[in-house]
């Protein structure tokens, strides 16, 4: 019987890699996506390489477009074997330097709003032994200057996995969060373009090709307990530091690595 992958997001990035990836293992993809000519074009890519692929437009903030698109699904493919809650925005700003609370609210709605009401939508066609991936990110784990909105939703992405994880124990369902670094997409290089100067001056960031990020989430998203997936050397240290060293320790070395505005 044919696998089902349905990736939100997956027409670029780190969704589109995760798409490549699971079509070359022998799922037939559905990208959820909102801009239809990029869906276009990454059915065209993944059909150029004999996978099987089809695409929905809908944005998961919107609750109406997923439900339209959830239940395309339901009614083309029944199923869904492998879930992956992808779709995400950042922002980097100091809290004080947004001009609106929509503005405010832009990252929240997207990055967890948008995976809630994903979940809410697509799990209940998850079947027994499949998969739930949603991916959050490094500043899912800690608070960076600039990033508020974005570190506030994305670890909610983490505690809000952390739930569904017990809620589908009965199930059967393996429940997988992704928190990598700094990967080479579209997105990361839209969030260096938006960095406040004192930002882009003092990062010295390491980023991961997305095809290797994807690889390495994937390859740990393999039925075993481990439910938190970190990427990268960075990531993985700053896990490390958090279990050994006591809280305010952390807290001095983080203040340390990490930029932050400083007085003129």
């Amino acid at each position: 019987m044919t696998k089902i992958a349905v990736i939100t997001g997956g027409s670029s990035g780190l969704g589109f890699s995760i798409a490549e990836q699971l079509g070359s293992e022998g799922y037939q993809i559905v990208v959820l996506a909102r801009n239809q000519q990029r869906i276009d074009n990454a059915i065209n890519k993944l059909a150029s390489k004999d996978i099987k692929a089809k695409g929905f437009s809908c944005d998961v903030t919107n609750e109406q477009q997923l439900r339209e698109a959830s239940e395309s699904v339901k009614t083309e493919y029944g199923k869904i074997d492998f879930l992956v809650i992808n779709a995400g925005e950042v922002t980097t700003k100091l809290l004080n330097d947004y001009t609106s609370v929509s503005e405010l609210k832009k990252d929240l709605e997207i990055d967890l709003w948008g995976t809630i009401q994903t979940a809410y939508f697509f799990t209940p066609m998850l079947v027994e032994g499949s998969r739930l991936l949603m991916i959050s990110s490094g500043f899912g784990l800690i608070g960076g200057a600039g990033y508020s909105t974005y570190c506030a939703a994305k670890a909610g992405v983490i505690n809000f996995g952390e739930s569904l994880r017990r809620e589908f124990l009965y199930k059967n369902i393996n429940v997988y969060v992704a928190c990598p670094g700094d990967m080479d997409t579209p997105q990361y290089q839209n969030e260096i373009k938006g960095q406040p100067q004192w930002l882009k001056k003092d990062s010295a960031r390491k980023v991961m090709a997305v095809d290797i990020a994807a690889g390495k989430i994937l390859k740990k998203c393999n039925g075993k307990a481990r439910f938190l997936i970190v990427t990268g050397a960075d990531t993985n240290l700053l896990m490390f530091v958090s279990r050994i060293l006591p809280r305010t320790w952390t807290n001095r070395l983080i203040d340390m690595a990490l930029p932050r505005p400083l007085k003129d």
